[in-house]
């Protein structure tokens, strides 16, 4: 079985940590937390790959990425539908670590459920679509489209 780190990144709050609760547990929780440097989930996706997911804190300081991302075999940059700057620090992540261009990768539009907040346009969608050739929009809450992106990105690490 191969086993394939694949590293999460994005601003605090954009549902990184939720997604993969839902993703690894099927569980969804209201509450906020932070994640304090890197949180470290695996999940098994057939008999052949083991996804080694790193959640990494939000965009706090430029470049406090690049030691989590040593090694890694892909990148789910996480975007806020409801909020269209965490679609500029994605691009700004991908051009401080220009080595993670040639990953395999998948972009998550999350909190595709709050319709109501929803705060995206052209400019977004031509951002997301420089960061990654695939991307998805997700509910961490629902669990809308969550196992379905894994699956796509776990399918480019083959």
């Amino acid at each position: 079985m191969l086993s394939k780190k694949i590293c999460m990144v994005g601003r605090f709050g954009v549902g990184k940590t939720s997604l993969v609760d839902r993703y690894v547990k099927n569980h969804f929780s209201e509450k906020y937390h932070t994640t304090v440097g890197v949180s470290i989930s695996t999940k098994i996706v057939d008999e052949h790959i083991k996804l080694i997911i790193w959640d990494i804190a939000g965009f706090e300081q430029e470049n406090h990425y690049v030691p989590y991302l040593r090694g890694t075999h892909g990148i789910i940059y996480v975007a806020d539908s409801t909020n269209p700057e965490s679609v500029i620090t994605l691009n700004t992540i991908k051009e401080s670590n220009p080595h993670i261009s040639d990953l395999p990768s998948i972009c998550f539009i999350n909190k595709k459920d709050l319709v109501e907040e929803r705060q995206w346009g052209d400019e977004q969608e031509q951002t997301i679509n420089t960061l990654s050739q695939n991307s998805i929009w997700t509910s961490a809450k629902t669990g809308e489209d969550v196992e379905h992106g894994f699956i796509l990105l776990s399918q480019q690490l083959k």
